[in-house]
């Protein structure tokens, strides 16, 4: 009997530290890649052998992994983009507000998953890329790729909340604000839009063992890319210029921001940035004509010396994280 595919799940739980494994805490299903990713790396014995073949490999590391994409639930959410970003402070009672934002290190996670009725783990997993991206009033969809170190076979999948079935956040009934040179966003005819979070993680490697060591972070990047219909091309000449009346290119780039809410029943998910250097080409001609679409790509900074260039803002009836 074949593997089903349909029948897989994706989950996590947050560890204690390195090298001590976490729970499956939250789990949901996928929208796209797969429950964990395993690149086996062996080449060609760099060897003779008295004929003009080699006489077989040489395998130097296992690397394990996730690398997929989901729709974003109130719940699980929270766990990914903390493990992303690594800061988080929780608030309130009914319901509680999470606002998670750019720290100085990430939390180590414990990824599960389960493909038919074969379940697989990866351990002290670092997210080193982490995607929200929507088009139009589709869901929003996150994308979610890590390494860690130890992979595992546990016997079951048994998450502690599972969010397979439950809602997830959508642009509908939301609200989209852009300003491409103040701190303060203005309401933008937004169609679409991404904002990603890269943590340019590596893997320490010592001699006597084939997988990592441990993973570390680089230098968190994270960038931002929104399509909008304006009315006139005053972004374009404010972004080039660095005035919506200006006559010649500026040496000095201008900082802008955005806020983007996302909702789901009574939840929220709400993504800012309050010093954001954009760029946008000149728009396109096209003889059939049409609404002009600009294309804004934009550099999140920090806005104060030990600010953060993005703050996410998640409300749930979680307790903490």
């Amino acid at each position: 009997m074949a593997v089903q595919s349909a029948l897989s799940k994706i989950g996590a739980g947050k560890q204690s530290g390195k090298g001590s494994a976490g729970t499956l805490t939250y789990a949901h299903g996928l929208a796209d890649g797969a429950i964990m990713s395993v690149d086996v790396q062996q080449a060609l014995a760099d060897i003779t052998s008295g004929a003009r073949v080699a006489p077989g490999v040489d395998r130097t590391a296992v690397m394990s992994g996730v690398d997929f994409s989901s729709r974003v639930h109130a719940a699980s959410a929270g766990l990914w983009l903390y493990a992303a970003m690594g800061a988080i402070s929780t608030t309130g009672t009914t319901p509680k507000s999470h606002a998670i934002t750019v720290g100085t290190d990430t939390p180590y996670l414990t990824t599960f998953g389960s493909l038919d009725s074969n379940y697989y783990s990866v351990q002290d997993v670092k997210i080193g890329d982490l995607g929200l991206s929507w088009d139009g009033n589709e869901p929003l969809q996150m994308s979610v790729s890590g390494m860690g170190t130890v992979l595992g076979f546990p016997v079951s999948f048994s998450p502690t909340t599972d969010n397979s079935n439950a809602a997830y956040f959508r642009p509908a009934g939301g609200t989209f604000k852009i300003d491409v040179d103040s701190d303060t966003p203005a309401t933008a005819a937004v169609v679409s839009g991404e904002v990603s979070i890269a943590n340019n993680i590596s893997e320490v490697m010592l001699s006597g063992t084939i997988t990592p060591n441990d993973i570390v972070n680089g230098r968190t990047e994270v960038e931002c890319s929104f399509d909008i219909v304006p009315s006139n091309l005053a972004d374009w000449r404010t972004i080039v210029t660095g005035t919506s009346s200006g006559s010649a290119e500026s040496a000095t780039p201008v900082y802008g921001s955005f806020e983007c809410v996302f909702t789901d029943g009574t939840y929220s998910l709400t993504v800012a940035a309050s010093r954001v250097a954009f760029t946008c080409d000149f728009p396109a001609s096209d003889p059939a004509g049409g609404a002009v679409t600009l294309s804004l790509a934009g550099l999140c900074t920090q806005p104060a010396a030990g600010g953060t260039p993005l703050t996410v803002t998640l409300t749930n009836a979680v307790a903490s994280y």
